[in-house]
């Protein structure tokens, strides 16, 4: 099994150990590094030489350049990129130790609900989550990410995965369906997607054909019921979703077409205080709040139902904006879509992106799935949604889209 498969060639443990030795090398002497590579290869290179230097990787949110200077603020930091790191070395292979208390990354979250906060990893926990992974989905072959390497599902799922249990990595980063073929085209067999709802989503409205795949997971945002079962009828290959954080990395795991119970990851354990629950153990260091509405069924398993901060309450009744995001997914013609809530507003908003699809047949398909008080006023229809790379979207981004359509429409 080869390390990677870049441009369609097999890359070897032994050249991967080699390129990163001789970046090491040829490394600043400074304390971090903001690794900005979109070659998932190149990132890794980059990754192993950082930890060869003793150095800790600095990830940002995004790669936009008020993110990567907010991640840089009070660190001592140069930033390497994929020019810098893909070069040819005829240095030979070196073996290197990493010690687990390594600081080996700082880990940004999204900022989806303010400014994006710090969270450090050490190489031992990584390690960690990637067995831990690696014992929950049975992965084998290579690895096939649609997902930057900088997020944490990313890192955990395309880069510390494969490293660390055998595996190959595919080097790309494939975004539309017919790219993601051609890279399970040119990757060796069984292959793994490790992708996002959305991406899933624009595979399975294009009923792309992908031969050859051996399993899928998901994660960064809630993946529908629906979707996982048509995308496992579609491929005739399991889907698998992470539920996870930036602070802590994987914290249970499902199969989304088949259960609705999540299950803790090995060695990680739920406890709760005073009606609010953590996590800790295993790769999970330290306790790490639950940000989210659940139900326990078992020592190992729970279900979810939405984020405390996303729960809204209008005319008496009760729902979560995850919920009516999926409703809104659901709707045919619809792409992307998202409710919201203004701070003070009694009605909720939403913005739609559905080519060819109009206001009222939209709010028909709505009533029949969620009650009339959630219905959206205003409904806005857009080209597409400010998301991240990560497909994540700030509530500050939500809130400048709305303003300038508002502004428009008054």
């Amino acid at each position: 099994m080869p390390f990677a498969w870049h441009h369609g060639a097999a890359v070897s443990a032994q050249a991967f150990e080699a390129a990163a030795s001789a970046l090491s090398a040829r490394l600043p002497r400074k304390p971090y590094v903001v690794n900005l590579c979109e070659d998932r290869y190149a990132f890794t290179v980059a990754f192993a030489a950082s930890l060869m230097a003793g150095q800790t990787t600095l990830l940002p949110p995004s790669r936009a350049p008020q993110a990567v200077r907010d991640s840089c603020e009070g660190h001592d930091a140069y930033t390497l990129t994929d020019e810098e790191v893909l070069v040819g070395s005829t240095e030979k292979a070196k073996l290197f130790s990493v010690d687990p208390k390594h600081v080996a990354a700082v880990v940004f979250t999204s900022g989806s609900t303010g400014r994006p906060v710090p969270h450090a990893k050490t190489w031992g926990s990584l390690v960690a989550g990637a067995r831990a992974l690696a014992t929950r989905i049975q992965a084998q072959g290579t690895i096939i990410g649609t997902v930057p390497p900088q997020h944490m599902f990313g890192l955990e799922a395309t880069v510390m995965l494969p490293w660390q249990n055998g595996l190959a990595m595919h080097s790309g980063r494939p975004l539309l369906p017919a790219d993601l073929a051609a890279a399970l085209a040119e990757a060796g067999a069984p292959r793994w997607l490790m992708t996002s709802p959305l991406h899933l989503r624009a595979c399975v409205a294009a009923r792309q054909a992908l031969p050859g795949l051996a399993g899928v997971l998901s994660s960064t945002m809630p993946l529908d019921v629906a979707l996982a079962q048509e995308a496992e009828r579609l491929w005739n290959a399991p889907v698998f979703e992470i539920y996870g954080s930036s602070e802590a990395g994987m914290i249970a795991t499902r199969r989304t077409a088949l259960d609705a119970t999540w299950e803790l990851c090995p060695g990680v354990a739920l406890t709760e205080h005073h009606g609010e629950f953590s996590v800790q153990g295993g790769h999970i260091l330290e306790p790490q709040r639950i940000a989210d509405e659940l139900r326990v069924r078992d020592e190992r398993r729970f279900t979810l139902h939405g984020r405390k901060a996303s729960l809204v309450k209008i005319a008496g009744k009760r729902t979560s904006i995850e919920a009516l995001n999926a409703a809104l997914l659901r709707v045919d013609g619809v792409q992307d879509g998202v409710f919201y809530l203004r701070d003070g507003a009694e009605r909720l908003g939403a913005l739609v992106v559905a080519p060819g699809v109009g206001p009222r047949a939209l709010r028909a398909a709505l009533r029949r799935q969620i009650d009339p008080a959630f219905l959206p006023r205003p409904l806005h229809f857009v080209a597409a949604l400010p998301r991240s790379e990560n497909g994540k979207l700030t509530r500050q981004g939500l809130l400048e889209l709305v303003d300038s359509l508002d502004s428009v429409s008054s």
